[in-house]
């Protein structure tokens, strides 16, 4: 193994101990409270039943694919099914795959410690990063699946009759769209790119074999998965719970792929623009560089590694964003940064491949004598921003025990009821659920998709404090406590009906909140 060969599989382990270890150990010193999707993976992961899982993630309790929940479900049953593991899963995927990302980038362009500069750095400024990589969702695991996806995307623009890559590519683009829905964006992408490949290579026949592969993953998925995909999509009737993308969270919602200084900050509304100047920047450098390398021709891009990785990441990377935009214009709104997080992976290339585009740094050997130094600092800076996450907001907590205990509480969304039930926090909750209340169209778009979710967590696991609307009488609940938020319609229909009375209001300092005491009329 030469020098640099040593380098590159040092500084990879070095990426993937920065980042596993310092947000492990966050994890032990921040609120540790899982919020409502967490809450709701894990009641599929720890299900003593695997086919008793896979069928409940049909019944609507879930939107994804089963490939999460599968995974998950084998290393909690063989390991642990403590909920602080499963999140260490998550970071350990999210760490191995900047690591390989690393790994594989360095073997196409630039030095080892610039390029372990750069993608540190560039990863620890994206706040996506920190808000995704410590969850028990798929995320990390989509994250995983993708960057291989991508790499064996790469060979096949050189080697496209490559049988082992063509089988690779099946293979991952299947572990994709099963991981999650948005893994047929990327298949539509990668597709798209491939034949316009063939377009530009003047038809030659070769890329038809990758066109090809891409068609027969897409019929395996629809002969495995589509017919309980078609049962999921019920949940997002007659609306998704994401509103409609809108100019400033379009921009919001790229932005947040990208490098930003502080989330914090960005909130200000003088630095609204932020958002734009890193869209648009990636964008220029993007078509800049483009224009540049393209005057050389078909031949010359065969022959550049580096640039074909480039024009393939900037490629999926604006056509996932502009497919996921049409399709929630168009059919259902799907625009959330989450569900595009593989792109943060091409958009990091990107801004790699511009730096050594227009700066070559020297290659100075006794720098790598600080790289522990500069991996403590930033171990620790993630570490300290990490522990400022908070998945789910306790302020309400502070205000149950103020209640009287002999009288439930009802609250009025998941976010609320599937945490504080699942911690088991002293002050029982309840949840009421009335389809004709989530279903009025001036109601929060969520309420629809709340109501469908409990319905079948009440239906698959039974969980206790979910009320049909035949259960909420007068002899069940004769006296009771409302956290009523401005933002979602329910209570306020029996109230209006005057069906339940306002006893009195009890002080809140929450935006949106009302503490209500209620009785039966």
């Amino acid at each position: 193994m030469n020098r640099i060969s040593t380098q590159i599989l040092s500084l990879s382990l070095g990426i993937f101990l920065i980042f596993s270890l310092s947000l492990i150990v966050s994890l032990f010193f921040k609120d540790h409270w899982l919020w409502m999707d967490e809450v709701l993976s894990y009641l599929l992961v720890s299900d003593p039943s695997l086919a008793h899982a896979n069928d409940a993630l049909v019944s609507g309790m879930d939107a994804n694919p089963p490939l999460f929940v599968n995974v998950y479900w084998i290393l909690g049953h063989a390991i642990s099914l403590d909920f602080q593991f499963l999140r260490m899963v998550s970071i350990v995927f999210f760490a191995l795959t900047l690591a390989l990302f690393f790994w594989y980038t360095t073997t196409l362009m630039g030095t080892p410690l610039s390029n372990f500069v750069l993608i540190t750095l560039i990863a620890t400024f994206t706040y996506l990063n920190l808000t995704l990589a410590t969850q028990v969702r798929s995320y990390a695991l989509f994250l995983l699946i993708s960057l291989p996806y991508f790499i064996v995307l790469h060979r096949l623009i050189a080697e496209p009759r490559h049988r082992l890559y063509l089988g690779l590519f099946v293979l991952l683009g299947l572990g994709l769209s099963l991981t999650h829905n948005f893994g047929l964006f990327y298949l539509a992408a990668s597709g798209s790119f491939f034949f316009l490949l063939w377009l530009w290579s003047k038809r030659q026949s070769v890329y038809l074999w990758p066109m090809g592969a891409h068609v027969l993953t897409l019929l395996l998925w629809a002969a495995g998965w589509f017919t309980r995909f078609q049962i999921q999509t019920e949940a997002g009737k007659p609306h998704s719970w994401i509103p409609l993308p809108t100019w400033q969270s379009f921009f919001t919602t790229v932005g947040e792929l990208s490098p930003m200084l502080s989330y914090s900050l960005e909130q200000r509304s003088w630095l609204a623009f932020l958002p734009y100047l890193r869209f648009f920047g990636v964008a220029f450098l993007f078509v800049f560089i483009l224009r540049k390398k393209l005057r050389d021709g078909y031949a010359a891009f065969r022959t550049d590694a580096a640039f074909q990785f480039y024009l393939l990441s900037g490629f999926i990377y604006f056509s996932t964003i502009l497919i996921s935009l049409a399709v929630s214009l168009v059919h259902t709104s799907v625009f959330i940064s989450r569900y595009l997080w593989p792109n943060h992976l091409l958009v990091m290339f990107q801004l790699m491949y511009a730096f050594y585009q227009f700066y070559t740094p020297p290659r100075l050997s006794g720098w790598y004598r600080l790289a522990p130094v500069y991996a403590l600092i930033i171990g620790a800076f993630v570490f300290y921003q990490n522990r400022k996450v908070v998945h789910f907001p306790k302020g309400i907590l502070s205000y149950l025990p103020q209640m009287n205990p002999r009288y439930p509480v009802f609250v009025e969304t998941a976010d609320y009821f599937l945490p504080i039930w699942f911690h088991k926090f002293p002050q029982q909750v309840h949840y009421l659920i009335h389809w004709p209340t989530a279903a009025v169209p001036t109601n929060i778009l969520s309420a629809t998709v709340e109501h469908k979710i409990l319905k079948s967590v009440r239906e698959k696991y039974q969980v206790p404090g979910l009320i049909l609307a035949k259960d909420f009488t007068k002899a069940n609940f004769p006296h009771f406590y409302v956290v009523d938020e401005s933002s979602h319609y329910q209570m306020e229909k029996f109230i209006n009906s005057q069906q339940i009375k306002v006893v009195r209001q009890l002080p809140i300092d929450i935006d949106g909140h009302r503490l209500l005491e209620c009785t039966f009329n």
